[in-house]
């Protein structure tokens, strides 16, 4: 039997939305409980089971969620929230419960220990709240991005543990939700809309925070494989160009490329070089294609067609 990876704390929480309290399931991490495995290209790392622990997964406790009203955030937003909102949010309820009936056919019980289900529950409760907070103060929109991309490793979890085929498409949903938020967070921290400096730890993953060029690189990445069900060949053309542009920030010169973290350059760097053999593959087809109808148009010249 595998020693204990988790605690409840002693002190309860009070819900700031219900009033009801409730203690929080806490990750212990030391004594060789977290075995460091892969890290992949979208920056999540794997943790390698261990006999004494077993399987770890720290993806599932970073956000804390309200048992009895389901209001839920990360543990330094979840008192934070506004008077002028928690009406709404309490009248909500009812709504966040469906969503997690809806995709799970039950709702996970959060006085108990964190699974997959209750874990992947949390950050799409989360994504649910944080449309409530300040966008100046809190960043939702990054945050929601965030715990979007979370939430498709998760369900892929799921899928590999259920090899329900739902779970599979949840996952892809939930990547390109991350992959939208993401830009928006970009596109409204450069227009001064959003900041997204109040976010304590950028991700993706829980174990290191990748700051502002993760940011950059986990969007680049993320718009590089949702545009796989791009078509049209001309338009994909275009999403790739968008991908390099960021990446192009990432890599930074000079002095700032030397600052950037080692993994995270050669992270963007194969993505790159990968963008630009398939870009070169769809040159190719669009000239072959206007190649074609520019002798399909040639060879109807001179032709009596009455």
């Amino acid at each position: 039997m595998p020693e204990e990876v988790t605690y409840f704390t002693k002190e309860e929480i009070e819900c700031p939305i219900c009033l009801s309290s409730f203690r929080r399931e806490e990750l212990l991490t030391g004594r060789g409980r977290l075995n460091a495995g892969e890290l992949t290209d979208e920056l999540r790392r794997y943790f390698i089971p261990t006999q004494k622990y077993g399987k770890v997964n720290p993806l599932l406790y970073p956000i804390t969620v309200c048992p009895n009203c389901f209001y839920a955030t990360d543990d330094y937003d979840f008192l934070s929230v506004s008077d002028k909102v928690k009406q709404n949010l309490k009248d909500l309820r009812e709504i966040r419960a469906k969503y997690l009936m809806k995709i799970f056919g039950f709702i996970p019980n959060y006085n108990e220990k964190r699974n997959l289900y209750s874990g992947c529950g949390s950050y799409i409760l989360a994504i649910s709240c944080y449309p409530f907070f300040d966008k100046k103060k809190y960043s939702p929109t990054i945050k929601r991005g965030i715990y979007s991309l979370r939430t498709a490793w998760l369900f892929n979890d799921l899928f590999d543990e259920t090899k329900e085929q739902k779970y599979k498409e949840l996952a892809w949903i939930f990547y390109k939700k991350a992959s939208e938020f993401y830009s928006e967070a970009i596109e409204n921290q450069t227009k001064g809309i959003e900041p997204i400096e109040n976010v304590k730890n950028f991700g993706p993953d829980v174990d290191k925070n990748y700051g502002y060029d993760g940011v950059l690189y986990v969007a680049a990445v993320l718009k590089y494989k949702t545009s796989n069900t791009i078509e049209d060949p001309e338009k994909k053309l275009k999403a790739y160009e968008e991908v390099k542009r960021i990446l192009s920030k990432v890599f930074g010169v000079g002095k700032k490329a030397k600052d950037k973290p080692e993994v995270l350059l050669n992270f963007a760097k194969d993505i790159y070089e990968k963008i630009g053999q398939e870009s070169e593959k769809f040159d190719n087809m669009l000239k072959g294609l206007k190649e074609d109808n520019i002798e399909s148009d040639f060879s109807l010249e001179g032709l009596d067609l009455k």
